[in-house]
């Protein structure tokens, strides 16, 4: 028997209720529901009973797996994940999609899911959980050591977003360029990180490693030492939920400044 019970309510059986009632008891669960933080047993609970009530309906499956996913549970969330994209992929993709990438940092399957979702809209420019696709498939294609691809990516976020660009999207390309050892074109684009944020203390870190391939040791350090400072004021992209896509740390770049000064 499937019985839902809260403090102000008896116990009912959800599966007895009649269509008309199933839409009353939606609508009410769903109002008490937002009284209750994300991941709360209590709000769970809700969950579980929309659920219940409304078996083909993917949100509560999607909804249910976030705060899964938020506290590490993920053998619990991917299932949900998988029921949602069963009944719904194209609206569950908006989420899926940049979930693999930027918190499981699944590349292979994320690069799927990311693909996925671009082809229901060709020809268009699209958003996975407010991120650009394009901006995500740069991210996954790097990280697969993918580069050229990774480049073409953060390219067409460039052309297509224009004087929109956030700094990211150049730092994260000139990363792709210094691994390919196209030094000029890295710097470029780490200077016009700076340009458009320069308390981008990402940008000077990875500036001063591409300044350090081309063996210009004083310029590195320079660039070094600001990303430090810029991360002892607190410019340094986080999150608290998951690590940041080539995020950096304080004790990385002192460690880094202290092995350059050793050897000059």
């Amino acid at each position: 028997m499937a019985l839902f019970s809260c403090q102000n309510d008896k116990n009912i059986d959800l599966l007895s209720l009649t269509e008309e009632q199933k839409v009353a008891k939606t609508k009410e669960l769903t109002y008490e529901r937002g009284f209750h933080y994300q991941a709360s047993t209590i709000r769970q609970s809700y969950t579980d009973s929309l659920i219940l009530l409304n078996p083909k309906n993917a949100e509560y499956y999607q909804g249910k797996s976030i705060a899964h996913s938020k506290i590490g549970d993920y053998h619990i969330a991917i299932p949900l994940l998988e029921k949602a994209m069963e009944l719904d992929p194209r609206e569950t993709l908006y989420y899926t999609a940049w979930l693999m990438t930027d918190l499981y940092k699944d590349y292979e399957r994320a690069l799927i899911y990311l693909n996925q979702f671009d082809d229901y809209t060709p020809n268009k420019t699209d958003y996975a959980w407010g991120e650009n696709v394009n901006f995500l498939k740069g991210e996954v294609l790097q990280g697969l050591d993918r580069h050229d691809e990774a480049i073409s990516e953060f390219t067409k976020v460039i052309n297509n977003e224009g004087d929109y660009t956030k700094a990211l999207v150049f730092v994260y390309r000139g990363i792709s360029y210094m691994h390919m050892k196209k030094h000029t074109k890295a710097l470029q684009d780490f200077n016009e990180a700076i340009v458009l944020f320069d308390k981008s203390s990402m940008a000077y870190y990875y500036k001063g490693l591409t300044l350090l391939e081309m063996g210009d040791h004083k310029m590195a350090i320079d660039a070094i030492k600001q990303s430090r400072t810029l991360i002892k004021q607190g410019y340094k992209e986080s999150d608290p939920y998951k690590e940041v896509y080539n995020e950096i740390y304080l004790m990385q770049v002192e460690d880094k400044l202290k092995e350059i000064q050793d050897k000059s």
